[in-house]
């Protein structure tokens, strides 16, 4: 990861961190970029523990310059879902969602382009996602608009790099996380 961030160049990614209580029950937190903007982590709901982290870091998103990339992470109604978003800088973000995985379970990652500021996917809006394995360790995916790479995340996790699959709808990966919802960052 190191080195994937110094290629990166570090200079306007912030990476967030989400705050809890002690019984675990989420706040979502928020940190200013390097152009002012606000990034948000929001991670909600219960379910088995332990609960794994996701760190995202994607780049050459150059032809969304400046837009909100939103990232939403969910296996199952009920249980942990994870919201975040970041402004897209020199081509690319970062962050950090912490806690945001049920152990033992396939989880949906979606990425979508919020190009209304609505805190919910549209018709028309860019959008990417994949399935995981059953997560079982804290997962890194290394995100481009051709695919993500994938580190961590247990052994049932298909690790390196591949396409994404192509949505099942205009804001569906596989329906564990309802896109189309607005999802609000900020509690």
């Amino acid at each position: 990861m190191t080195s994937f961030l110094s290629w990166v160049g570090g200079g306007a990614l912030g990476v967030v961190l989400l705050t809890t209580s002690g019984c675990g029950d989420a706040r979502p937190a928020t940190t200013t970029d390097a152009d002012g903007g606000t990034s948000c982590v929001s991670v909600t709901g219960g379910g088995l523990e332990p609960w794994l982290d996701l760190q995202i870091v994607g780049r050459m998103f150059d032809a969304y310059e400046g837009r909100r990339m939103r990232v939403v992470v969910a296996s199952q109604a009920g249980w942990r879902l994870g919201v975040a978003d970041a402004a897209i800088l020199d081509g690319a973000f970062a962050l950090t969602i912490p806690a945001t995985f049920n152990s033992g379970y396939y989880t949906e990652i979606a990425l979508y382009v919020d190009d209304d500021a609505d805190d919910a996917c549209d018709a028309g809006e860019p959008l990417w996602g994949f399935v995981t394995g059953i997560v079982q360790e804290n997962l890194l995916v290394e995100a481009t608009p051709d695919g993500p790479c994938l580190s961590g995340g247990g052994p049932s996790m298909v690790q390196g790099c591949h396409p994404w699959r192509p949505p099942v709808g205009s804001c569906v990966i596989n329906g564990q996380a309802d896109l189309e919802l607005r999802l609000p960052c900020s509690g």
